[in-house]
């Protein structure tokens, strides 16, 4: 299962200031915009950042997990020894 997977309940929600909101859609224009004057990984990085303080003490280590697991590759392809 996937950690992003999961039942919706009220307690999941969180309040984001719409100011932030709208800095994290600019950013991601940004960071898509041919002519940006910096790579795209300059504001996936600000995006990061502002969206991470948003994110509950308690659910930061389900992103070291997450790291350190490798959970964001596909599954890899199972290799058959043939005999």
């Amino acid at each position: 299962m996937n950690i992003w997977t999961y039942i919706v309940t009220q307690s999941d929600y969180c309040t984001v200031f719409r100011e932030d909101l709208l800095e994290l859609v600019c950013l991601c224009h940004a960071a898509l915009a041919q002519d940006s004057p910096e790579p795209p990984t300059f504001y996936i990085n600000q995006i990061l950042n502002l969206s991470y303080g948003y994110l509950p003490v308690s659910d930061r280590p389900k992103i070291d997990e997450y790291l350190a697991e490798k959970k964001y590759l596909p599954p890899a392809p199972k290799i058959e020894i043939v005999k």
